[in-house]
């Protein structure tokens, strides 16, 4: 595996291109990562995933929803690695340790170990466990264990985070040193520090010691910290990691917040934000035409209106971001697609109209529709970011978003 990168000055905001590449792969930076559960992405099957375009060649495997089922014991005796069981061999899985879906239980988590929560409830896993499951998994790269705490937890709690999780990245950095068949599987550390500039400087610093491939920056998920708390912090901490290394950071939520994450120097991004849309009845709405006129003219074009629906039954109307919430009554007879000029299948063959009774009658279809369309606009959300990137038209991209 290698990355590389060239950071790209923008009054001061620090962008980064790059692209990481294992085996023939390449994941291009700017760029995210396939959120899935058990192997499986929420609400859609493996022959539904190959139907989109530019889906990353990289499965991002929280290790909670693993653990327990397959487990270590069925992939032991599988003998074939993680990817290869849950169909995905063609291309490779990163597992974290983290995993944003439900309550952050870090109370349980102890010196020694930290607390993962599945179906059966809660099981203890120390840094040998999880390399030990690591190592029959054979993922490309994987995260070290981390004990992440709340922005508003105590001084002494934060500094106690920080203090685990170095000593778990140790841990797992000694237990990969003795046995080569970790070698192929990347070790990327885990930054803390909550809700402390200090901290967080601390935990980048001596993180960075280490021989570690990349970094994953925890704890600024939306639900734990307020966004001014995490523009404040994150730029303070990236620019304390080596600038050659990658860098990810796990549920930062809305569009707006990656652009700005991206100003601060983060490369990567997990598919956490398409799924929660999708579990809450929201549809992405990206201002296709004014994104496209980006790479014309350096010049906003307004987003031309293609059908004749009320305007106050149509939210993509504006060259901005929005959202659709398809329980919303005012769609029950609006036959147009979610998106104009989308291309994804769902926008190609279904209207507002129906999706909002599948989402009202408790469809299942409902779910597999608005995950698809997501995670199209989704990834196609950051190809138009490393556009806009490399055809100096970032700023022009940012009115888009409100960032």
């Amino acid at each position: 595996m290698n990355f590389k990168v060239r950071v790209i000055d923008l009054a001061g905001s620090c962008c980064r291109l790059g692209a990481l590449q294992f085996g023939s792969k390449v994941v291009e930076t700017p760029g995210c990562l396939i959120y899935n559960r058990s192997g499986v992405v929420p609400h859609l099957t493996p022959d539904i995933l190959e139907t989109l375009d530019n889906v990353p060649p990289i499965m991002h495997t929280p290790l909670a929803s693993i653990i327990e089922e397959p487990g270590l014991i069925k992939l032991r005796g599988y003998g074939k690695g993680l990817a290869s069981f849950i169909g995905y061999k063609d291309n490779s899985v990163y597992i974290s340790a983290s995993d944003y879906q439900g309550e952050a239980m870090y109370q349980y988590n102890e010196n020694k170990s930290i607390s993962v929560w599945t179906k059966t409830g809660r099981t203890k896993v120390t840094p040998d466990d999880y390399s030990k499951f690591v190592e029959v998994c054979r993922p490309s790269w994987y995260q070290s264990l981390c004990d992440t705490v709340p922005a508003n937890a105590s001084i002494k709690r934060t500094r106690k985070s920080v203090d685990r999780t170095l000593e778990f990245l140790d841990q797992c950095l000694k237990y990969r040193e003795k046995h080569d068949s970790l070698k192929t599987s990347e070790l990327w550390a885990a930054v803390e520090g909550g809700g402390l500039v200090d901290e967080r400087q601390r935990s980048a610093k001596e993180s960075a010691t280490r021989p570690v491939f990349g970094f994953t920056l925890e704890g600024f998920g939306s639900d734990q910290m307020n966004v001014e708390t995490i523009f404040e912090l994150l730029p303070l901490t990236t620019q304390n990691l080596p600038v050659e290394k990658p860098r990810l950071i796990h549920a930062i939520g809305s569009p707006t917040n990656i652009i700005k994450a991206i100003e601060s120097g983060v490369d990567l991004f997990d598919a956490y934000y398409p799924y929660n849309l999708t579990e809450n009845n929201l549809a992405m709405v990206l201002p296709l035409k004014a994104i496209n006129s980006l790479s014309r003219s350096s010049k906003l074009t307004e987003v031309e209106e293609e059908n004749g629906n009320d305007s106050s039954n149509d939210q993509d109307r504006t060259a901005t971001f929005s959202l659709l919430n398809l329980r919303e009554d005012r769609y029950n007879e609006d036959f147009s697609p979610l998106v104009s000029g989308c291309k994804c299948f769902v926008c190609s063959n279904h209207t507002r109209a129906y999706i909002h009774h599948l989402i009202i009658n408790n469809e299942m279809l409902g779910g597999v529709l608005l995950m698809t369309h997501n995670l199209f606009q989704y990834i196609e959300f950051f190809r138009c970011i490393r556009t806009s990137l490399k055809n100096n038209k970032w700023k022009e991209l940012r009115k888009l978003f409100d960032a």
